[in-house]
């Protein structure tokens, strides 16, 4: 494939073609995936916080508050009958639990 020329024509397209693939669709991809990764740990780490706040809220009336899990923190508020947790992860999220009794 060498030779004392340097690189031919079909070698620099076929180059060319690789890094296109890699940062034109690879990359986007990769980052898709990881930003959607990221809302679902956060979502759960939401449901962790209401299950900990309904502790909460039983034991020691306690009806607002922050918790923080992996360095982000939750803003819950909530009686005995709906729990918001609120949470700034890629944009600003909430998720509220409402008991059915």
């Amino acid at each position: 494939m060498f030779n004392e020329q340097g690189h031919s024509l079909p070698e620099s397209l076929l180059t060319l073609v690789i890094l296109l693939l890699i940062f034109g669709t690879l990359l986007p991809f990769y980052y898709h995936l990881e930003t959607s990764l990221y809302k679902k740990k956060l979502s759960l780490h939401a449901a962790e916080a209401a299950f900990y706040v309904a502790g909460n809220i039983k034991k020691f009336q306690k009806y607002e508050g922050q918790v923080i899990i992996d360095g982000v923190k939750f803003y819950w508020e909530g009686d005995e009958h709906q729990i918001c947790i609120q949470y700034a992860g890629i944009q600003e999220e909430s998720l509220c639990i409402h008991s059915d009794s």
